[in-house]
C-alpha cells in the first residue's frame, strides 16, 4: 500500500511581500475584530513596516529615474515649465509640418447645410484650415446648391448617397478622403480649427501618410516606446534567460529614441 506523504510548503520570509498578502489581512481584522490596544499596535507597526517598504522601493526607483537615460521619462518630454513651453512649441510646428504632409495627399468632404446655423459657422473653420494647410476641400450640400452664407468659389457639390453611405446623421459633419476609396469621418458636429486639424493629423497617420522624420518629429512622446514587437521579443529572451530583461529592454528601447 502506498503511502502519500504531503509535503509542506514552506512558509514566506518574514515580512516579505508574500508573507504581508498572506499575513496583513489577518493582523488587520484581528485588531478590527477584538480592537485591544495589543491587536491596534500590532496592525499600526506592521503598517509601519509596510509603508517603509514601500518608501525605501520608491527612492530607488526615483534614484535609478534620475541616473538612467534609459528610464528617465523627461527624455521624451521635459518636465520642467520653461523647457516644457519650448517643447510644445516646437512641437505644434512638426505637428503643422506633419498636416501639410496629411494635405498632400488627401482631401476634405465637408457636409453642410443651408439651414444649419452650426453649419455656418463651422465653414470659415474649414476654409481657414484649407488655406493654411493647402488641402484640398470639396464642400457637399443636399440639393447641390450653394449655401447663402458661403463665400468666394469653393466646390460645391450634390450628395449623391455620399452621407448615406458614411452614415453622416448630423451636419456639419467633415470627413478626411484618400485616393482611391479610402474615407475616414472626422466629425460630425461642430470643431474648432486646432481640433480639426488634429483630427487630420491623426486619421492621416493612421491611413500610413506620414513616416520618416516628419513622423518622429510630430509624435516626440513616443519616443522611447516598446512596440507589441519589443516586448514580445523581451519576452522571448527572459523564457531562456530571466536575467536578460535589463539589457534586452534597454537595447530595444535605445532604437525608439
Amino acid at each position: 500500500m502506498l503511502t502519500i506523504i504531503k509535503l509542506e510548503k514552506p512558509k514566506p520570509k518574514a515580512l516579505s511581500v508574500e508573507w504581508f498578502n498572506a499575513e496583513y489581512p489577518k493582523i488587520l481584522n484581528t485588531a478590527i475584530d477584538n480592537p485591544t490596544d495589543e491587536n491596534v499596535k500590532a496592525y499600526r507597526y506592521a503598517t509601519r513596516v509596510l509603508l517603509d517598504k514601500a518608501s525605501n522601493f520608491t527612492r530607488t526607483f526615483q534614484r535609478q529615474s534620475l541616473l538612467d537615460p534609459m528610464l528617465d521619462e523627461s527624455n521624451r518630454m521635459p518636465f520642467s515649465s520653461a523647457m516644457r513651453g519650448a517643447f510644445m512649441r516646437m512641437t505644434t510646428e512638426q505637428k503643422k509640418k506633419a498636416t501639410d504632409a496629411v494635405a498632400k495627399k488627401a482631401g476634405l468632404w465637408v457636409f453642410l447645410d443651408d439651414k444649419c446655423p452650426y453649419c455656418a459657422m463651422q465653414y470659415p473653420l474649414v476654409a481657414r484650415t484649407a488655406k493654411e494647410r493647402g488641402i484640398e476641400v470639396v464642400y457637399i450640400t443636399p440639393d447641390g446648391n450653394r449655401p447663402s452664407w458661403m463665400l468666394g468659389a469653393d466646390e460645391v457639390r450634390k450628395d449623391m448617397g455620399q452621407g448615406r453611405n458614411l452614415k453622416i446623421q448630423v451636419r456639419p459633419a467633415v470627413a478626411l478622403v484618400i485616393p482611391p476609396e479610402k474615407v475616414t469621418v472626422l466629425t460630425q458636429g461642430m470643431l474648432s480649427q486646432d481640433l480639426l486639424e488634429e483630427r487630420i493629423l491623426v486619421a492621416g497617420d493612421a491611413a500610413g501618410l506620414i513616416t520618416g522624420e516628419v513622423r518622429k518629429q510630430a509624435f516626440p512622446e513616443e519616443r522611447g516606446i516598446l512596440t507589441p514587437e519589443d516586448i514580445r521579443e523581451i519576452g522571448e529572451s527572459i523564457q531562456k534567460d530571466p536575467k536578460s530583461i535589463v539589457p534586452g529592454t534597454q537595447e530595444r528601447i535605445q532604437k525608439r529614441y
